[in-house]
C-alpha cells in the first residue's frame, strides 16, 4: 500500500514532520492564499522557485493538509514535466492520481505523528486534513 513510503521517510528525516504546511516551510516553498474557486490549488514556478497557491476558502480548513500535500506531490514528483503534463490527458491524470496518493500516504503518517498509531477509517483522514471519503485506497489504510 505505501508507495511513497521511502521519500516520506526521506523527507521526515529532513523535517521532523509529516505536516504539509510545515514540509512547505522547511523547504522554503512559499504557500499563498488567493481568492480562487476552481481548482483550489496549483503551483506555479516563480525563477524556477515552486510558490502554492491555494483557494482562501481553504485557509481556515482541514482540506489545507490534503490539497497542500497534493501540491507538494507535484513538486517532489513531478518538477520538471509540466510541458508534458499539459500535452498529454492521460498523463495528466496519472500525475494527479500520483499527487493524490502522495498526500493521502503523507496525511495518514501526519495522522500517526499526532495519533500514535495510523487512521483505520478514511473518515478520521477527512475529518483531520480533509483526505476525501470516497478516496480509493485499496484494502486497508496501513
Amino acid at each position: 500500500m505505501w508507495k511513497y513510503r521511502e521519500i516520506l521517510e526521506k523527507i521526515y528525516d529532513q523535517t521532523n514532520t509529516y505536516d504539509p504546511l510545515e514540509i512547505a516551510k522547511y523547504f522554503d516553498i512559499p504557500i499563498k492564499y488567493i481568492d480562487m474557486l476552481s481548482p483550489l490549488a496549483k503551483t506555479i514556478y516563480l525563477y524556477e522557485q515552486p510558490v502554492i497557491l491555494m483557494s482562501d476558502s481553504l485557509y481556515e480548513s482541514n482540506a489545507k493538509y490534503y490539497v497542500c500535500g497534493h501540491e507538494l506531490g507535484h513538486i517532489f514528483k513531478h518538477t520538471g514535466i509540466a510541458c508534458a503534463y499539459d500535452s498529454n490527458m492521460h498523463f495528466r491524470s496519472s500525475m494527479e492520481r500520483e499527487a493524490d496518493l502522495f498526500s493521502f500516504e503523507l496525511c495518514n503518517s501526519f495522522y500517526c505523528e499526532e495519533n500514535g498509531e495510523y487512521a483505520s477509517e478514511i473518515k478520521q483522514l477527512n475529518y483531520s486534513y480533509g483526505v476525501p471519503e470516497n478516496f480509493y485506497f485499496g484494502e486497508s489504510l496501513t
